[in-house]
């Protein structure tokens, strides 16, 4: 995997966007940023990125292969048992579609976009987090000292191994429920949710059961 570090730029999806036209077929490569002073979530919503946070956007070819649902799950996944790994004695929990919880606080998102290519864009609170939000923030060293470039490589080779060699989704299923089943009384979404949330479905949307037992689906703005 190609990696290019920009010191502080817009967005490094828009940096990624950019530079997938350029690449040959085949290769991927993963942008990082020192800042930046557009990067943006879901729904285009404002990313705080200053120095000594991670910010950074991988990407690959073949779309076709991955549902984009699907595939932000399993990078959540992925993502909480990494940080997990680095703080093994704190509560590491996942928000569906697409935040990484520490202690019940927000430390990190994954969003991703799906043109020719697919760019897998991931900001995780490292040295500092935003204050005055809608959801409570808080960042990964106010718990321990986090060494971001073995933070780094250890995601970069997590990433690379899960797109040559994607796990089955049933067992990612499992493993995100177990990540984000204690969390669910204390979530922040858009849209209120009326029923018990039971899990997410084979392309990893939403499961809602109302009282009477029905399930419906929550879509995500996966884009």
């Amino acid at each position: 995997m190609l990696i290019f570090y920009i010191h502080k730029l817009d967005s490094t999806q828009i940096h990624s966007k950019t530079l997938s036209g350029l690449h040959s077929k085949g290769v991927t490569f993963l942008t990082r940023a020192g800042c930046q002073d557009g990067g943006y979530g879901q729904r285009g919503r404002n990313w705080i990125s200053p120095y000594g946070n991670m910010f950074l956007t991988a990407c690959f070819i073949e779309p076709q292969k991955f549902s984009p649902g699907k595939l932000s799950i399993s990078i959540g996944v992925l993502l909480a048992k990494i940080i997990q790994s680095f703080l093994p004695n704190q509560r590491i929990e996942l928000k569906w579609p697409n935040d990484l919880l520490l202690n019940r606080k927000k430390c990190g998102g994954v969003i991703i976009e799906v043109e020719e290519d697919i760019h897998i864009g991931i900001g995780i609170n490292i040295a500092t987090h935003p204050e005055n939000t809608n959801t409570p923030a808080t960042h990964l060293g106010d718990f321990c000292k986090i060494d971001i470039n073995a933070l780094l490589i250890k995601i970069i080779e997590n990433i690379e191994n899960y797109l040559k060699n994607p796990l089955v989704f049933d067992d990612i299923r499992r493993t995100w429920w177990s990540f984000a089943k204690d969390s669910i009384p204390f979530w922040h979404l858009r849209e209120p949710i009326n029923g018990n949330i039971i899990g997410i479905d084979e392309q990893g949307y939403l499961l809602i059961e109302s009282e009477q037992g029905q399930v419906t689906k929550r879509y995500s703005a996966f884009q």
